[in-house]
């Protein structure tokens, strides 16, 4: 389906809508993303060292790494609201300050519980700096290209982890680890005080009373398990990749790193290829469908036993790259699923809220099916069941959308 014309030159352009988009102002806000993602991916190749040093074991291990996703898990819809009355801006740049400050304290823990603390409040700066970035990439976009936009912002996640998980094992190996946790808490400090600066001129909509309304629709519970199921899955194999590959006799850690890597990476292209297809018309509903179901037959074909690594590593790249297109599909229905620019900040928290409690449940939901039930083959049901929900939570958004008449 072609784009849709822009608005006449001289046409009025309200708060929240844009006569043309603002690059700069989208690569910011796509930047911000990238930067509280790195505060994921810095852990998981780092985390054989740091169970050595904290004493705990695998299943704990999982939930240190998904501990970043509870705050967004329990109050991702009160942050979407948040962000509607304290402004997108504001709120991007208290969540940068908040990952810096939990950045810092994790740098000064002593013990697992300040551990766990620390990744609590780097997960409530992610919160707040993801939930408002739709509202902004909106309001920064022409209507024309506003898939594409969001659909660009769908990859702020792998690009981050891809880049924590690249970055973290040779500093790691060159400065101790809390070294990285000083300098990333710096970064994002700098970092609030420039992407400010650079999205000052979108022009918002003014802050609206807090409506209910968004949460009594179907459309916006149904994306956001869409998102969870995606998530359950996507954050299982990243988390334990690395661990999976050393448990499958790869020795060298060069190897794990860039394996892992590339799992996260090859993401991006799917992120990228769904922005492509949604451009060209393709129904966002039968992207997620699709990849739902391919993603997971993926996943558990790369948890099989008795298949060579390079398999392993090949069918993990296939199940993170197809999955890649479902984020993308959902972010882009975000602002479908709101009746004004003033509801996209909460339909985006029911989405943030329920895809945290899918990267929570993920790494020790995986880790628990693994120890259990006695190896890594084991992990398969997860990714299956997780898949088949997406699927049918799917076939449910398309009917809601043929409802309301929504454009694909």
């Amino acid at each position: 389906m072609p784009a849709s014309p822009g608005p006449a030159p001289s046409a009025p352009v309200r708060p929240g809508q844009s006569a043309h988009t603002d690059w700069i102002a989208v690569t910011a806000v796509i930047a911000a993303g990238v930067l509280v993602s790195v505060q994921l991916g810095k852990l998981p190749p780092l985390l054989s060292g740091l169970r050595a040093e904290f004493g705990f074991g695998m299943v704990l291990a999982g939930l240190v790494a998904s501990s970043f996703n509870l705050v967004g898990a329990v109050i991702g819809i009160v942050a979407g609201v948040a962000s509607d009355r304290i402004g997108s801006r504001r709120a991007l740049g208290a969540g940068l300050l908040v990952c810096a400050a939990g950045s810092l304290l994790g740098g000064l823990a002593q013990d697992v519980p300040l551990l766990l603390i620390a990744r609590l409040i780097e997960g409530c700066g992610f919160v707040l700096t993801v939930v408002c970035a739709p509202s902004l990439l909106t309001a920064a976009s022409y209507s024309g290209q506003r898939a594409l936009v969001l659909g660009f912002w769908s990859a702020y996640m792998p690009l981050g982890v891809a880049l924590g998980m690249l970055g973290a094992l040779p500093v790691g190996l060159l400065f101790d680890w809390r070294e990285l946790w000083f300098g990333l808490a710096t970064l994002l400090a700098v970092a609030a005080i420039i992407i400010l600066r650079l999205t000052r001129g979108i022009m918002l909509p003014p802050a609206r009373q807090f409506s209910a309304a968004p949460l009594k629709r179907a459309g916006p519970w149904l994306l956001a398990g869409c998102f969870a199921c995606y998530t359950t899955q996507w954050f299982a194999i990243v988390t334990w990749i690395p661990t999976y590959l050393r448990d499958s006799g790869v020795t060298s850690e060069t190897t794990i790193s860039a394996g892992a890597a590339l799992i996260v990476l090859i993401n991006v292209l799917g992120n990228l290829s769904s922005a492509a297809l949604m451009h060209r018309g393709v129904p966002r509903w039968l992207i997620i469908a699709v990849v739902s179901l391919v993603m997971s037959l993926f996943g558990v074909a790369a948890f099989a036993a008795g298949i060579p690594v390079t398999a392993k590593i090949a069918l993990a790249m296939a199940a993170t790259g197809f999955g890649g297109m479902l984020p993308a599909a959902v972010l882009a229905s975000v602002p479908q699923q709101a009746y004004n620019p003033g509801e996209i900040a909460t339909v985006n928290g029911v989405v943030i809220q329920l895809l945290n409690i899918g990267s929570f449940i993920g790494p020790p939901g995986l880790a628990a099916l693994v120890t259990h039930l006695g190896g890594w083959n084991q992990g398969r049901w997860l990714l299956l069941v997780a898949g088949c929900v997406s699927l049918l939570l799917a076939l449910a958004l398309r009917r809601v959308e043929r409802r309301r008449k929504i454009a694909p």
